[in-house]
C-alpha cells in the first residue's frame, strides 16, 4: 500500500460519509454551498497553520505514506483533502445524531 495509506484512510472517510449520509438520509448536497463556505475557512485556518508548522519542522508527513504532489513544497494534497473530509463526517455526524434525537423525542 505504502505511498497511497493516508490516501486510502481518506477514502475509508469518504466511503463512512457516503453511507452515513444515505443510511440517515441526511442529503447533504443540498447544504453543499453552506458545507463549502464554512469548509474554506477551516481548510484556510488549519491549512495555513499546517503550512506554518511543516514549514518550520514542527512535523512532518511521511513521504512512504502519501503519493508525493505537495501544496508549496511541503502540504501533501491528502492533508488538503484531510480539511475537507474530516468536518464533512464531523457534520453528518452531527446531523445524524439530530435525527435519532428528533426520532427519540416524537415517540
Amino acid at each position: 500500500m505504502g505511498h497511497f495509506t493516508y490516501l486510502a484512510v481518506l477514502g475509508f472517510v469518504a466511503l463512512c460519509a457516503v453511507f452515513v449520509n444515505l443510511l440517515f438520509r441526511i442529503r447533504i448536497l443540498r447544504l453543499w454551498k453552506v458545507f463549502l463556505k464554512v469548509d474554506a475557512i477551516v481548510l484556510l485556518l488549519y491549512g495555513t497553520w499546517d503550512l506554518w508548522a511543516a514549514q518550520r519542522k514542527s512535523w512532518y508527513f511521511d513521504n512512504s505514506q502519501i503519493i508525493g504532489i505537495k501544496l508549496f513544497g511541503v502540504l501533501p494534497i491528502e492533508e488538503i483533502l484531510f480539511f475537507i473530509l474530516v468536518p464533512l463526517m464531523v457534520i453528518l455526524s452531527l446531523l445524524s445524531l439530530e435525527k435519532i434525537l428528533r426520532r427519540r423525542s416524537s415517540r
